[in-house]
């Protein structure tokens, strides 16, 4: 347990019951120590206390720090969808933050590890700034991965990765500047960008500015490959809630569709993370949402008749185009 591995969160207060959930999954699955850094995005010192007290309770995290990230005007003042805060944009000045580093994971607090993270930290970069994994996540079916890349013109032969899980290294990212080059980027365009960040570092950057990683370093359950994806990795790593919470359904509900066996593939990865959250606060996230509940269940059903009918209305389009 001598390598020591730097793993860097960035968020505000409203993200801090998350972290924990984060935090403690990669602890009962990573045997190195972990040397945790938190970009604090508006942290009250209240909770700050709440995770240091927390965090000091595993034996395997050498240590943690906060730091304060300085501000951009743009960043401050984008129209941010509801569900972000501008604290996204600050992953990217993680190189500035913690510049003494040499290379840091970034991990969004709607993960959970399943796995070892010491496999993702020694991956090879092969010289590049920082390695991210192809997105799926936040299309649930091929059509609306179509409409999304039309909606901000992104190239077709380009790769759209997600920004949730990133291995950065540290110098090359700030020789290349992404941090400024996505500042600019933001603050010239005039697209609608629904994943600001994520959006941006995929417009404004080159293919080959980045290492495409195994996905088993950002699995998303309910992304519409995901059943495929799993079957070629086998064992995810890092798990990546993207689009469904499971924090926002009721977990009693969701354990007796599991009985049920409607979906089954689906309900165990809810039921996965709370085998994290319970520890954390068992009433805090088991309770969730009846309304958010209902509408995961319905998917569930109907899912995978969408995903049919969209795949097929897919390959008919490419015969019609190849034609």
């Amino acid at each position: 347990m001598d390598e020591t591995i730097d793993i860097a969160f960035v968020f505000d207060d409203k993200f801090s019951d998350l972290f924990k959930v984060a935090i403690y999954s990669i602890t009962k699955n990573t045997k190195s120590n972990l040397a945790v850094h938190i970009v604090d995005c508006g942290i009250s010192e209240g909770n700050k206390d709440l995770i240091q007290k927390f965090t000091s309770e595993f034996k395997n995290i050498s240590s943690i720090e906060f730091k304060i990230p300085e501000r951009v005007e743009v960043f401050e003042n984008y129209t941010i969808p509801v569900h972000f805060s501008a604290a996204i944009f600050y992953r990217l000045a993680i190189p500035k933050v913690f510049s003494e580093l040499d290379r840091v994971i970034y991990l969004d607090c709607d993960t959970i590890a399943v796995g070892d993270i010491s496999e993702l930290w020694n991956e090879d970069l092969n010289g590049r700034p920082f390695g991210a994994i192809e997105e799926d996540g936040n299309f649930f079916n091929a059509k609306t991965k179509w409409r999304r890349m039309k909606e901000i013109n992104f190239p077709e032969n380009k790769h759209y990765y997600n920004s949730g899980v990133l291995l950065i290294d540290t110098h090359k990212f700030e020789d290349n500047k992404i941090f400024e080059r996505v500042i600019g980027f933001v603050k010239n365009t005039d697209l609608q960008l629904s994943c600001p960040e994520q959006d941006a570092m995929n417009l404004c950057l080159a293919d080959d500015e980045h290492m495409t990683l195994s996905p088993k370093y950002n699995f998303i359950p309910f992304a519409f490959s995901s059943a495929e994806c799993l079957k070629k990795i086998k064992e995810p790593i890092i798990m990546h809630y993207a689009g469904r919470k499971p924090w926002e359904m009721n977990k009693k509900v969701i354990g007796l569709a599991a009985l049920c066996s409607m979906k089954k593939y689906h309900m165990s990865m809810m039921l996965k993370y709370w085998e994290y959250a319970d520890y954390v606060d068992k009433k805090k996230f088991s309770n969730g949402n009846i309304f958010h509940t209902l509408k995961f269940l319905y998917k569930c059903l109907f899912q995978p008749i969408e995903q049919f009918i969209s795949r097929k209305c897919c390959l008919a389009k490419n015969l019609f185009l190849d034609n």
